[in-house]
């Protein structure tokens, strides 16, 4: 019999994939936003923000449950050897995401004047037009992605990110740069349109994803052999395949699209109740912000925008760089998971739970606290053009450094949770969670004292909230007690001693050089810190050196200059 072509890659493995590539397009997107931070402001992130906060809700609806429902559903059938099963639900899924891929369009179309009606934001509207049509490419492009990961292969995927993010990168700053060259200065009009042109670059970059994916399922295929479709048994009917896809989905999408109506939340109320802070105590507004006021010649009705901009433009995309990069996590476990929970193996459904909590809560703690500790410097290495801004931020991210501890852990427990059949729980924990938000942010940024600064209070306590449900319930619902210390009070006491390290390195250094050279050598010495920590408390096994790429080799190099036993 033929040998398979493809070769099923663990948690670990799978993960360093999506890692390397997950970081390389946070790389990207960190170049890609500070010169657009820079070519913006602080209105032209508001209109390219309050844009992306209408796509995030529908592009959650149109995809978050398809490509999740494939995954499992396909690492399912890849256990039982239900190859005909595997590629008929691709073939639906094709069809499924090209469907969703035009109502989420027309959807996007419809809602654009509505939306910025009801925000206040009318010069977000051609940004939202400019960034619709992306909706039809991400959902095809995320069938394959879906596909792919349910066979445990990551490259896929990771190659098509790395396309999106560069095209991102190169044509979204380059349409803005000639918007803002065409008007020769930088104002409502200018900013309005330069962030469109960003968006519509960002909207061809999803072409050329989806064109990768395509081409490479033609060419190199999945990798089932013929031998092992012959041997398979017969698809399932089309209605059941579907239904199997709809049952998991659509419990999925809802949580993903009640997740993001935490934006929405965000973009409409947060900025609502800016206007009404600054009517109610204009004067205390204008004494906390006045330097950016006078520097910029905001008006009143333009203050909410600017220092919204602030939060989502400067703060709140640095703190997305931790859920962003533990989402990988979250999308190879979900198969592991998935197979091992189909085989009734108890004691390798707890190995692997323990392993991807471990992994996820070893990368999110340090991060996380880094952006708390390390705010102000981190924002000035950055946005060094925009200190105004970065002033107004600064306080914002100290408070998204600690949410986004929890945030990071929040989407592999969500994956676990649908791994293992209740793709339900997370809908509710975060449907309560964003009640919770909704509410903190109504009472904290209509106080003027506040303001913007409730938003970031308003995020911290609805991911605490969602994550500590998630996670009793996931023990509850798979049977499995983790080791808490080893799993999560080592990882965190190894973390406050690389925050307290990169603190103390910066305050030495950044009297006598530059914030950016001061900035950087503090990150690598809490860095070398952290992983002596870690190594020191024992939170890491030969076991989790041996599933990475070259696993073997590098725990033997570990074993022999005694880091590992």
């Amino acid at each position: 019999m033929e040998k398979p072509k493809r070769k099923p890659q663990s948690f670990l493995y799978g993960t360093f994939i999506l890692l390397v590539a997950t970081i390389i397009c946070e790389f990207i997107g960190v170049v890609f936003r500070i010169p657009l931070v820079n070519l913006l402001g602080e209105s032209g992130m508001g209109y390219f923000s309050t844009a992306y906060d209408l796509y995030l809700p529908i592009y959650a609806l149109a995809m978050a449950g398809l490509p999740i429902a494939i995954s499992r559903i396909v690492a399912e059938q890849i256990t039982v050897h239900r190859y005909k099963d595997v590629r008929k639900t691709l073939k639906i899924a094709v069809r499924a995401f090209l469907i969703t891929g035009i109502v989420s369009f027309i959807i996007m179309m419809i809602a654009a004047y509505p939306f910025v009606q009801i925000t206040g934001n009318q010069g977000a509207l051609p940004g939202i037009l400019a960034i619709a049509p992306s909706l039809l490419m991400c959902c095809i492009m995320s069938a394959y992605r879906g596909y792919y990961e349910g066979l445990r292969n990551m490259y896929p995927t990771s190659i098509s990110c790395i396309i999106e993010s560069l095209c991102k990168l190169i044509l979204g700053v380059g349409f803005a740069y000639l918007v803002i060259a065409h008007y020769g200065e930088v104002n409502a009009t200018s900013s309005s349109y330069a962030a469109a042109a960003c968006l519509f670059g960002i909207t061809i970059g999803t072409v050329f994803g989806t064109f990768y994916l395509v081409l490479r399922h033609k060419v190199k295929g999945d990798g089932i052999t013929a031998e092992e479709l012959a041997a398979s048994s017969n698809p399932i009917g089309t209605k059941q395949a579907v239904k199997n896809i709809i049952i998991i989905a659509i419990p999925v999408a809802l949580g993903s699209l009640v997740s993001n109506v935490a934006s929405l939340v965000d973009v409409t109320m947060v900025q609502r109740q800016l206007v009404g802070a600054v009517s109610l105590g204009g004067d205390t507004i204008k004494s906390m912000y006045s330097e950016l006021i006078s520097a910029k010649n905001l008006t009143d009705s333009e203050i909410p925008n600017a220092l919204y901009g602030c939060y989502k433009g400067y703060a709140f995309s640095l703190y997305n760089l931790v859920p962003s990069i533990t989402a990988a996590l979250g999308v190879s476990a979900l198969p592991v998971l998935a197979s091992s929970w189909v085989e009734k193996n108890k004691l390798l459904i707890k190995k692997n739970i323990e392993l991807m909590i471990k992994t996820t809560v070893l990368m999110a703690m340090p991060m996380g606290i880094g952006l708390s500790v390390m705010a102000m410097p981190i924002m000035n290495l950055l946005y060094s053009k925009q200190p105004l801004g970065v002033e107004v931020a600064t306080p914002l991210l100290t408070i998204l450094g600690i949410a986004a501890i929890f945030s990071g852990i929040l989407a592999p427990l969500t994956n676990m949770l649908q791994a293992i059949g209740r793709q339900d729980i997370p809908v509710k924990n975060i449907a309560i969670g964003v009640v919770v938000k909704i509410v903190v942010n109504y009472i904290l940024v209509g106080i003027p004292s506040i303001n913007i600064i409730g938003a970031p209070i308003g995020t911290l306590a609805c991911y605490v909230y969602i994550a500590t449900a998630n996670f009793v319930c996931l023990i509850k619902y798979s049977g499995v007690m983790p080791n808490l210390v080893k799993l999560i009070v080592k990882p965190l006491v190894a973390s406050l001693i690389c925050g307290a390290a990169a603190f103390a390195t910066y305050s030495l250094f950044a009297t006598h050089i530059s914030n950016s050279i001061s900035t950087v050598i503090a990150v690598l010495v809490a860095a070398i810190i952290y992983v002596v920590g870690i190594v020191f408390l024992h939170a890491i096994d030969k076991e989790d050196i041996i599933s990475l790429p070259n696993g073997e080799k590098i725990a033997k190099v570990l074993e022999i200059v005694g880091i590992i036993k």
